[in-house]
Order: structure tokens, then C-alpha cells, then sequence
């Protein structure tokens, strides 16, 4: 007969695992969610009290005392298969409590995965309106850089009309000084020729003074009517670019402090 470590039932179960059944049992003992702690009623005592042995019952004991050993190994083998049942029950049930705790947590994961999903499609919403906001900017800063060179230029075509208004005017000097030498030069003839010649020679100059100064008077006009039309163009340029740019600030301004808003927002409401 084999010693009763050993003892394998007609079954084929060892009478061991049931010794090692509880330290199994712990270990897959399930967590309790909190909401499961609070829907579950309170638990009873695990422990019932053992009834007292009848008298029938201790009839048996002592039967069994007086059988042979073979009846009794038996029994203990019966035994253990009992015990080792009983333990294969509890562990199922732990499993059923394990799975429902498994499966609450998996619904509870669920949610909060869609509710981080819509917040990720929110995000993605601000990440496209800021790009399109940054994209406008762009558009604003590349007209604006457009807007400064047409500026530079025609600051530099009004410095060249000024240049060349001040090549007109020491020109125009110069003419009325060669005038003036002229009219001296007359003044000179006047006294060695006749009073006809002399007229003559004065109306003769007067036209051609009065034809000089007109067409440079016409030139000078057309040239600085054409520098002031510029320069009101530019005038208006300026104060449109200026506007532009003080929309643009105001509209980045409320486009921070909402984005500023949005974020402390999600940052206090995770979930």
C-alpha cells in the first residue's frame, strides 16, 4: 500500500492538490472595484458553526476506527476528492467575481478611451484652425513685406524727383542769370544802337524767355503733380497695411487667450 502522500484515487486525482488548492486560491483572489464594494451586500460569516455529532455519527467514527485500513484509506481518498471539489468550486466562483470585475473595468477603460477620443478630435479641430490662422499670417506678413518694398521704391523714385527738381531750379538760376547778364549786355547796346534795334532786340528776348520758362514751368508741374499722386497712393497703402495689422493683432490676441482658456479647461476636466 502506498503511503498516504502518494494515494491516487480511481479518479486520478491527487490527494496533494488539495492541500495546494488554497495557496492557488489566494493568489487569484479578485480586486474589487469600489463600485463592486459598494453593490455588494455585507458578507456573512464564512465560517458556519460545526454541528454537534449525533450519536449515529459517532457510531460511525468508531466503526471506522475498528475498519480496516484499506476502508480507510479509502474514505480519506473520498475525502479529499470532496475537499478537492469544494476547492475547484470556490475557484470557480472567484473567476466569476474576477471576470465581472474584469469586465466592469473594461466598460469603465471603454468610456474613458471614447471620451479621450473626442478630446483628441476636439484638439485636432484647434491644431486646423491654427494652422489656417497661421497660414493668413503668412499671407499678411508676405503682403506686408510686398507693401514695404513698393514703399522703399518709391521713396526712392521721390528722392530722384526732388534730385532732379533741384538740377531744375539751379538750372533755372542759371537762366535768370544768364538774364540778368543779358539784360545788361542790352543795356550796354542800348546806349551804342538806335532805339528800334534795341526794341527789337528786347521783344526778341522776351519770347524766348517767356517760351523757356513755360515749357520747364510745364515740366516741373507735370513732374511734381506725378510725385504727389505717388506719394497719396502710398499714403493710402500705409494706412490700409496699417489697419491690416491691427486686425491681425487683435484677432491673435483673442485666438491666445481662447486657446489659453481651451487648455486650462481640459487640463482641470481629464476625464
Amino acid at each position: 500500500m502506498k503511503p498516504r502522500s502518494q494515494a491516487i484515487t480511481a479518479d486520478g486525482f491527487d490527494t496533494n492538490v488539495a492541500e495546494k488548492m488554497p495557496k492557488i486560491r489566494k493568489l487569484e483572489e479578485p480586486l474589487h472595484s469600489p463600485l463592486e464594494e459598494k453593490s455588494l451586500p455585507p458578507k456573512e460569516d464564512q465560517y458556519e458553526p460545526i454541528p454537534e455529532m449525533r450519536p449515529s455519527e459517532r457510531q460511525v467514527e468508531r466503526k471506522m476506527v475498528f475498519e480496516s485500513p484499506e476502508k480507510r484509506v479509502e474514505t480519506e481518498q473520498s475525502l479529499d476528492v470532496l475537499n478537492l471539489i469544494e476547492d475547484l468550486h470556490a475557484q470557480l466562483l472567484a473567476s466569476a467575481q474576477t471576470k465581472r470585475a474584469l469586465e466592469m473595468d473594461l466598460v469603465s477603460y471603454k468610456k474613458t478611451i471614447h471620451q479621450l477620443s473626442q478630446d483628441n478630435q476636439e484638439l485636432h479641430r484647434q491644431l486646423e484652425a491654427l494652422r489656417k490662422e497661421h497660414q493668413r499670417l503668412k499671407e499678411f506678413q508676405s503682403e506686408s513685406y510686398y507693401l514695404q518694398e513698393e514703399n522703399a521704391d518709391a521713396l526712392e523714385k521721390i528722392k530722384e524727383f526732388q534730385q532732379e527738381l533741384r538740377d531744375t531750379r539751379e538750372t533755372l538760376n542759371k537762366a535768370i542769370q544768364e538774364k540778368e547778364e543779358a539784360l545788361n549786355q542790352m543795356h550796354d547796346l542800348e546806349s551804342q544802337m538806335e532805339q528800334n534795334e534795341v526794341v527789337k532786340l528786347k521783344g526778341k528776348l522776351k519770347e524766348r524767355e517767356a517760351s523757356l520758362f513755360s515749357e520747364e514751368n510745364r515740366e516741373l508741374q507735370s513732374k511734381l503733380e506725378e510725385a504727389l499722386s505717388r506719394n497719396l497712393d502710398l499714403e493710402r497703402k500705409y494706412e490700409t497695411l496699417k489697419k491690416s495689422f491691427h486686425e491681425v493683432r487683435e484677432s491673435l490676441t483673442f485666438l491666445r487667450d481662447s486657446c489659453k482658456a481651451n487648455y486650462y479647461n481640459l487640463s482641470e476636466n481629464p476625464e
